[in-house]
């Protein structure tokens, strides 16, 4: 019986010992709590919910806010817009361009959410990568982009009800919208603007340019710059009095009050008062928050403001 048992008891150790030497070794990878593929093909693995967020973005600060989550690490304009606490930590005190890496991985967050079209976002995420911190990077540039990443973030907070109330029942009202005017013959011909302090940035744009333009275009306009290339490096004057769109769009960047009075200063010029859209008064100063910043849960309201103009 004695012999059994010492026979039984070297067995055990034999295996602890097989099991300790195993694992003395390089550790396999833990499971991941969930992971994801981010918009520029990375797979980013979360080993655990996470507790202390980093987004660099204030449009996705809103997003990660309408998933129900809070941001601690964030930039400027993050915290002007409301979508994070006066208190939270900035490595940047503007809009997200130069982010300071050295305090961001100092703070130790367990996420991060980049921006994939700011290129100093996108380096910061290789060095937060190599650091050994989960970081994804975004892009949103339509409606259904910003459902999918709301998806992932709702996944990530466990807030189902974020996901149904900020996602599927904008989805919902844009839907109902888009059916409501299927069969009315718009076919109306735009141009779009976005417009700076000066000529050099003042330019038209296009549904591959912006989201604004997509949106138009969905709604059964005709936007003159897709055939009038020239309109991309500047405003032609020659080109827009040709095609004369029956509406024009400005959406402002940089300073808001210098845009609008370089737009309104060539609004007042005789050529451009010649203009259908300007004699009709059928030109539109659009809401920043609407069409400069990406709308988010705000996304159906943005369809029905261009609606109502497109429509009446």
């Amino acid at each position: 019986m004695l012999r059994k048992l010492s026979v039984i008891f070297l067995t055990v150790m034999m295996l602890f010992c097989a099991v300790s030497c195993s694992n003395s070794g390089e550790p396999a990878d833990q499971a991941s709590w969930y992971s994801f593929t981010d918009d520029t093909g990375e797979e980013v693995k979360l080993s655990v919910k996470p507790r202390k967020v980093a987004v660099l973005f204030s449009s996705f600060a809103d997003i990660w806010q309408c998933a129900g989550g809070k941001t601690d690490i964030t930039v400027g304009e993050t915290i002007e817009r409301g979508f994070a606490d006066e208190n939270a930590l900035l490595v940047d005190s503007g809009a997200g361009k130069t982010i300071n890496t050295e305090i961001l991985i100092e703070a130790q967050p367990d996420f991060v959410i980049c921006s994939a079209d700011i290129e100093g976002q996108a380096s910061a995420a290789k060095l937060l990568i190599s650091s050994g911190i989960p970081t994804a990077c975004f892009r949103v540039e339509s409606f259904e982009d910003y459902l999918r990443v709301l998806k992932i973030c709702t996944d990530i907070t466990e807030n189902e009800q974020a996901y149904e109330e900020n996602g599927l029942q904008v989805q919902e009202r844009i839907n109902a919208m888009l059916a409501q005017i299927s069969g009315e013959p718009s076919r109306k011909t735009i141009l779009f603007i976005r417009a700076s302090s000066g000529a050099s940035a003042t330019k038209a744009k296009t549904a591959e340019q912006s989201f604004v333009c997509a949106m138009l275009k969905e709604l059964g306009t005709y936007n003159i710059a897709e055939k009038a290339p020239v309109l991309l490096d500047g405003l032609s004057l020659e080109e827009i009095l040709t095609a004369d769109p029956d509406f024009i769009f400005i959406s402002t960047m940089g300073k808001e009050d210098a845009a609008k009075e370089y737009m309104n200063s060539l609004l007042e010029e005789p050529t451009w008062q010649a203009l259908t859209a300007v004699k009709n008064g059928d030109y539109v100063y659009l809401p920043k928050d609407l069409f400069q910043f990406k709308p988010n849960s705000r996304w159906d309201e943005a369809y029905a403001y261009l609606i109502d103009l497109i429509y009446e």
